[in-house]
């Protein structure tokens, strides 16, 4: 495993890992131990947004990760053998959370409908309505949820 880049964020610490998926988790999960802090697995597309400053105001760290993920998703940036929504039997019931997390991602996504879609039809898509884009992402969500794979719990 080879720590590729690092930087702390609202007291939360960011991390480009590269290397075998287990030992990334366990790696993030005793570094959280050691710091007494959050700490995320980002990739380095995330990193380069995080430090061009491309958050929203008031975006949570969690909120913010969150949303670029689902943009590099869409945008195929992420690997796809790498499920950003999974399922863990003993985490919320297994129910889909955000990998490495106990955040389901219907709350985010429908922050992320309320917080964006009028800037995104404002700035960039003014043939679609605010409601259409909360629609789709809604609808996104359920079918992410719906086909989340079930995984060890890292």
């Amino acid at each position: 495993m080879r720590l590729l880049d690092a930087q702390v964020c609202e007291g939360e610490l960011l991390l480009v890992l590269r290397g075998d998926r287990a030992e990334m988790f366990t790696a993030r999960a005793m570094i959280a131990d050691v710091l007494k802090t959050r700490v995320h697995l980002v990739s380095p597309g995330m990193m380069r947004r995080i430090r061009r400053g491309e958050r929203t105001v008031g975006e949570s760290t969690l909120e913010f990760l969150a949303r670029i993920a689902v943009i590099e998703t869409i945008a195929g940036s992420l690997s796809a053998d790498e499920p950003v929504i999974v399922r863990h039997p003993g985490v919320l019931s297994g129910s889909p959370v955000f990998r490495g997390t106990c955040v389901p991602p219907g709350p985010v996504f429908a922050t992320l409908a309320n917080r964006s879609a009028d800037e995104i039809v404002r700035l960039d898509y003014l043939q679609l309505s605010p409601d259409e884009i909360k629609t789709a992402l809604q609808q996104a969500c359920r079918l992410l949820e719906r086909d989340a794979p079930m995984v060890e719990r890292s």
